[in-house]
């Protein structure tokens, strides 16, 4: 299901939005839904890595990963 939304940009922003959809031929709003995406795919990561070093990740080790698949 999709919503609509309105946002502010500057300017600058618009204009590259515009360049970018009309190179790859793709409308704004497929530009924008994959510029969103791919942030939310490295914020998703960065926090991954940033649990890990704190120590609050659950982690399996690669024999209990064998077991679980009866390896």
């Amino acid at each position: 299901m999709t919503k609509k939304m309105t946002i502010t940009l500057e300017e600058s922003f618009i204009d590259e939005l515009s360049a970018i959809a009309l190179d790859t031929g793709k409308k704004k709003t497929q530009v924008i839904r994959e510029v969103l995406q791919g942030y939310f795919d490295v914020n998703s990561v960065s926090k991954t890595v940033q649990d890990y070093k704190m120590g609050t990740l659950k982690t399996i080790s690669h024999n209990d990963v064998k077991a679980s698949f009866g390896l």
